[in-house]
């Protein structure tokens, strides 16, 4: 035996490493962007980071795959894709504006239901009742989590579930597409595709702000920061040797989001965000255990 070939144990402790930067670069992200938009537009913001995150991502593919990359022979999905994502950022940062960090990820939690629901339409997988009671009982987690104080925050619960629903829609693109194109050109049409429609939006609507030296950081930070993000989570799903290793290390989300919430911001999750989160992540975890158990003695 290739001692060099690394373990079951050793790839799945690497890809969680992996996996757990991407998500803690996310919420890091999603921290930026909602600081951000405490003075500026969501335009603005999103007009800033989407440029410097194409721009690192476009100098990263040019210098490892050359220009013949950028054009790959799927080029539609790609470019359907991009305007998934744009909408996806839209919804999503708008959202971040409107609630609390603990209730955004609690909603945003909804992506592997809608999922698995656009998966049985698009793909035509056949799913069993266990997972059609998970995904039920996740929706019922958000009406637990909403419920009481949608009044106040219905606009933000909607926002982050269209982020949800679009977030859900290009997973099943990613899985039309492939694994096989170079890293740095999953990021640069979207990335491309968010700058256009927010400039836009930033010269029409004539939101711009001049730039605050104490804001300068989170600016800085929020482009690049996205691109980790992309690559860690990317690279840990690749190379997991089984999804079901990694998947459930998105919920570590829900943790940055309570304790940046009570860190920046000094609010605390409520008692019906709680319930809710609960409901969510156990149905989630659930749909994990079931899929590993499918794959292992084929239930």
């Amino acid at each position: 035996m290739n001692s060099d070939i690394p373990t079951y144990a050793q790839r799945a402790l690497q890809a969680i490493l992996m996996v757990s930067i991407g998500f803690l670069a996310y919420s890091i992200a999603d921290l930026c962007a909602k600081v951000l938009q405490l003075h500026y537009s969501i335009y603005q913001v999103l007009s800033v980071s989407s440029f410097s995150a194409f721009t690192i991502t476009f100098v990263w593919l040019l210098k490892q795959h050359g220009v013949g990359a950028l054009v790959p022979k799927n080029i539609k999905l790609h470019l359907i894709r991009a305007l998934v994502i744009a909408g996806a950022a839209y919804f999503f940062v708008k959202s971040l504006h409107l609630l609390p960090l603990a209730d955004f990820y609690g909603i945003s939690f909804l992506m592997p239901f809608l999922g698995m629901i656009l998966s049985i339409v698009f793909l035509k997988e056949s799913v069993g009742w266990h997972r059609w009671g998970a995904t039920a009982v996740g929706f019922l987690g958000v009406i637990v989590l909403a419920g009481p104080q949608f009044d106040t925050i219905g606009e933000g619960v909607v926002c982050a579930a269209l982020g949800a629903l679009c977030g859900a829609t290009n997973m099943i693109l990613l899985r039309k597409i492939g694994g096989n194109e170079p890293l740095p050109l999953y990021g640069i049409y979207p990335f491309a595709a968010i700058f256009l429609f927010n400039i836009s939006s930033l010269l029409w609507t004539g939101s711009f702000e001049m730039f605050r030296m104490e804001d300068l950081p989170y600016f800085m930070i929020h482009g690049p920061i996205i691109v980790l993000a992309v690559t860690a989570s990317s690279l840990g799903f690749a190379h997991a040797p089984e999804t079901a290793v990694v998947a459930p290390f998105q919920y570590t989300q829900a943790v940055w989001g309570v304790l940046f919430g009570w860190w920046f911001f000094d609010t605390l999750p409520t008692q019906s965000t709680w319930a809710g989160l609960f409901l969510i992540v156990a149905a989630g975890l659930y749909m994990v255990w079931r899929e590993y158990l499918h794959r292992h003695s084929k239930i």
